[in-house]
C-alpha cells in the first residue's frame, strides 16, 4: 500500500522593509479567500524576515495531486500570475521526516 505524504509549497518573495507589511497583508487576504476551501489544503503559514527583505509562505497540502488541482483552479492560476510579477523563489517539497518534542 502506497503511503500518501504531505506536499509543501515553500515560496520566498523578495520585498523591501517599507512594503513588507502591506504585501504580507495582501498575500494573507488573497490566500485566505481562495485557499482555505480547496480540497486537500492542510495548513498555511506566512513568515516575514527580520531585515524586511522577504516574505515566506509555507503551504501544506494532503498530497501533490491536491496542490496540482489548486494550481489548475482559477484561484491558483491568479496567485501564480501575481507571484510571478515579483519573481519569487519557489520550492516544491516532500516531507522526509518530522521531529517531535520529547515527551
Amino acid at each position: 500500500m502506497e503511503v500518501v505524504q504531505p506536499f509543501v509549497a515553500l515560496v520566498i518573495y523578495p520585498t523591501i522593509s517599507a512594503l513588507q507589511k502591506d504585501q504580507t497583508e495582501a498575500l494573507l487576504r488573497s490566500a485566505e479567500a481562495a485557499i482555505r476551501s480547496m480540497p486537500g489544503f492542510l495548513s498555511g503559514r506566512v513568515f516575514v524576515s527580520e531585515d524586511g527583505a522577504s516574505i515566506v509562505s509555507l503551504v501544506e497540502w494532503k498530497d501533490r495531486e491536491s496542490f496540482t488541482h489548486f494550481r489548475q483552479h482559477e484561484a491558483g492560476r491568479a496567485a501564480a500570475l501575481v507571484a510571478g510579477e515579483v519573481h519569487p523563489k519557489a520550492y516544491w517539497l516532500r516531507q522526509r521526516t518530522k521531529v517531535e518534542p520529547a515527551q
